[in-house]
């Protein structure tokens, strides 16, 4: 709810009504301390040129040093060194430090294999978070408005995400503060206007091939014209709302969390699947995006649908292994233990190992182990993670060695050769990942491309005399 500042308020009341808002956002959420500094995210926009001045105006109230740090991205070519001089000389104007540093966005991009609004986000946030271990700031204030909120709910529904996204942007996340979160656009410029302040227009702001933009200038005055003319305030007290409940219902979840979880690590978390299967349903999902969070780094494209098809799997009882579109994050169950888990690098690894069989052989380089049994001939594989071959068709020792140019094999069910980097295409395995993916081999053919194909050449038949059990699992688990 906008506190209306463009209605017809003298200069006077447009400036103390706007700062006695940002003021009262920075109490209710405890966003500084006496004393500490704040790093200023600028841009040049309306929004962050608000932020930026109100906050030097509550400077001495608030007992903060400023520090202002602009990231050219280099998108807009000449109007984006502009950017940044007009960003450079704002702060010089207010006698603000300031810290202004270029990237190659679009070079980072290609390298990334990333979309440019998830890349520009990342690296700003990585600058940010890097000027503020240098200035030893303790809070990193950024300038999303009322009306960010409101495009970003929108956002989460239109994804699918769940009731969390329904909350929106937090006031508060770690050192990332936004004052400006309690008010709307119009209340920024009616401010900038009565304080006679320039900003900078980006118009990459108003190119419909991003998703926010459309939102912004298609769906909202849609909705404001055909359904309720006060759809932001509605949303916003949506996200309010929203917030306020999630956090009571995280508490729950926290003790969920820590009566099942049996390991927890940056790489990944184990619960025991029975203890997490009989709590409650919500708060099984909240844990597991907890679980996700954790090893993932955030919670960014991870929807409602991908996490209620863990909770659905795990309430079936039996083992199972997915991949979450979100990002490289696994979930798997066996043995009774539910494991999320992410890999860390996904550049290539040359490894080779000769594996023990039976026994167990770790490859540190590529997260894994692989364990080998010998088995009735009936055992059957449920996982992607597992197979069975028969092992009068091995020759010579078995090696797990990582993908090669040129590589081939007889996938299942076919007759003739085939190309791994035409089976990874067809099977839709992400380029970046194919370097990494443990192949096991014997003297004279591919036998086994973990979670991608057996080879047809060791299938177990009714002739079967032996086979041979393979397993990969996460570094660190074990077979019971």
């Amino acid at each position: 709810m906008g506190i209306g500042l463009s209605s017809g308020f003298s200069k006077i009341d447009v400036t103390l009504m706007f700062l006695a808002a940002v003021r009262s956002t920075i109490s209710r959420y405890a966003m500084t301390q006496p004393g500490e500094t704040v790093v200023v995210g600028v841009s040049g926009g309306a929004d962050s040129v608000a932020l930026l001045h109100a906050l030097w105006s509550l400077r001495q109230e608030l007992q903060t040093d400023l520090v202002v740090a602009h990231l050219n991205h280099g998108i807009r070519g000449e109007d984006s060194d502009r950017d940044a001089e007009f960003v450079r000389g704002l702060a010089a104007r207010l006698d603000v430090p300031s810290v202004v540093e270029k990237v190659d966005l679009p070079g980072l991009r290609k390298q990334m294999r990333l979309g440019m609004e998830e890349v520009a986000r990342k690296v700003r946030y990585d600058f940010l978070e890097r000027i503020a271990t240098s200035a030893q700031a303790a809070r990193i204030a950024v300038a999303h408005t009322a009306d960010d909120q409101v495009e970003t709910v929108l956002l989460n529904i239109i994804r699918g995400a769940g009731p969390e996204g329904l909350r929106g942007m937090p006031a508060v996340r770690g050192k990332i503060i936004r004052p400006l979160i309690d008010l709307f656009r119009s209340d920024v410029e009616a401010y900038l206007r009565e304080n006679d302040l320039k900003w900078r227009t980006d118009a990459t702001n108003l190119d419909p091939a991003y998703a926010r933009n459309r939102v912004r200038l298609e769906l909202i005055p849609f909705l404001e014209e055909k359904f309720n003319p006060r759809i932001r305030d509605v949303l916003l007290s949506l996200s309010r709302l929203a917030a306020e409940e999630a956090e009571v219902v995280r508490a729950e979840a926290e003790k969920a969390f820590e009566s099942a979880v049996k390991e927890a690590g940056r790489e990944s978390v184990a619960f025991d699947a029975a203890v997490l299967r009989g709590s409650e349903r919500a708060l099984v999902r909240r844990c597991l995006r907890m679980a996700i969070e954790t090893v993932k780094g955030d919670l960014r494209d991870v929807e409602y649908g991908q996490v209620e098809r863990i909770v659905g799997k795990l309430e079936s009882g039996e083992d199972f292994g997915l991949t979450l579109p979100s990002g490289r994050v696994y979930a798997s169950l066996a043995r009774g233990r539910l494991l999320i888990y992410r890999r860390t690098d996904a550049r290539r690894v040359e490894v080779r190992r000769k594996l023990a069989v039976p026994g167990r052989t770790e490859v540190p380089e590529l997260s894994i182990a692989i364990e080998t049994r010998l088995v009735p001939k009936t055992a059957r594989p449920l996982l992607p993670s597992q197979a069975v071959v028969d092992s009068s068709k091995l020759s010579g020792p078995l090696v797990v060695r990582t993908w090669k140019p040129g590589d081939r094999m007889v996938p299942l069910g076919m007759a003739g050769h085939k190309k791994l980097q035409d089976l990874f295409t067809d099977r839709k395995v992400p380029r970046e990942e194919r370097g990494r993916i443990p192949i096991v081999a014997d003297d004279e053919k591919i036998v086994w491309v973990v979670g991608v194909a057996t080879s047809e050449l060791v299938k177990v038949t009714d002739k079967t005399d032996a086979a041979l059990w393979l397993e990969c699992l996460p570094f660190g688990e074990q077979l019971s």
